[in-house]
C-alpha cells in the first residue's frame, strides 16, 4: 500500500499579483513549489508524489515531473483549495493509495520529519491536521468594533499540511456530490458537517510554516532560507 504527497498547486495568485501563479515564483533560483517537493521527496515514508495543478499551467506540472521522480501524477487543480483535494481523491480511488497528506505548493517550509509523522499517525487516527497555539488575543468584532474576546484556550490556528486515510477520502467522494464541493471553505468544514464520527487529530507544533502570499513574503522566505 503507498503513502501518497499531493502538492496543492492550483491557486492563480490573485493577491500575488504577478504573471504567473505564485508557487511558480522564483526563490533563489527555484520555484517555490520546488521546496515544498524537495521536503516531501526527503520524507522517506511518501511513496509517490502527486501535484495538483490550475488548468492552463500543466507545462510546469510536466517539467517537475521530469525533475523529481517521485513526482508521479498531475492532476486537475480547482478552483478552490477543497476541490483541489476532492479532485485528487476521485484519482486515488480504487488505487493501492491507504493514506495521503495535502500540502500547499506555498509552504515551502513544512519538514520532511513532518510528514513522516503524519503517516505514522495516521496508522492511528483518521484524519491528521497541522496546527498551532494561538499566542496574540482574538477578538469578535462588529460592524469593524471589537465586542468580546475569545478564550483562546481550546482555540487553534489550522494550516496544511492536512492527511487522510484514503478510505475517508472515499467516503467523501462516494457520498458528497462534486458541485457541493464549492460550499465549503475547508475540507474539514466539509468533514466535520457530514461525517461526525471522523475524529480529526489535532498535530501541535511550533515549526515554521509560513504560506507565501503576497510579494512581501518572498522577502522573509529568502532570510530564513538563509538559515
Amino acid at each position: 500500500m503507498a503513502n501518497v504527497g499531493v502538492v496543492l498547486a492550483g491557486g492563480v495568485g490573485n493577491r500575488f499579483g504577478d504573471t504567473i501563479p505564485k508557487q511558480f515564483h522564483l526563490i533563489k533560483g527555484k520555484m517555490i513549489i520546488e521546496y515544498t517537493l524537495q521536503s516531501l521527496v526527503r520524507a522517506e515514508s511518501v511513496d509517490e508524489i502527486y501535484i495538483a495543478i490550475t488548468p492552463g499551467y500543466e507545462n510546469f506540472g510536466k517539467i517537475l515531473n521530469e525533475m523529481y521522480p517521485k513526482v508521479t501524477k498531475i492532476i486537475k487543480g480547482g478552483r478552490t483549495r477543497t476541490e483541489s483535494i476532492y479532485n485528487s481523491a476521485l484519482e486515488i480511488k480504487n488505487s493501492n493509495v491507504s493514506k495521503v497528506v495535502f500540502i500547499d505548493a506555498v509552504r515551502p517550509f513544512v519538514k520532511p520529519v513532518v510528514f513522516n509523522d503524519f503517516f505514522k499517525l495516521l496508522d492511528q487516527y483518521d484524519v491528521i491536521k497541522f496546527c498551532s497555539e494561538i499566542v496574540d488575543y482574538i477578538a469578535l468584532t462588529e460592524e469593524k468594533f471589537i465586542k468580546r474576546i475569545q478564550n483562546r484556550q481550546n482555540i487553534r490556528l489550522c494550516k496544511a499540511p492536512v492527511g487522510y486515510r484514503a478510505n475517508i477520502l472515499n467516503t467523501i467522494i462516494n457520498n458528497i456530490e462534486s458541485q457541493k464541493i464549492l460550499n465549503f471553505e475547508s475540507d474539514l468544514e466539509l468533514v466535520l458537517s457530514h461525517f461526525p464520527h471522523v475524529k480529526i487529530y489535532a498535530y501541535e507544533s511550533t515549526e515554521i510554516n509560513i504560506k507565501i502570499t503576497y510579494k512581501e513574503d518572498l522577502i522573509l522566505a529568502e532570510k530564513l532560507l538563509d538559515f
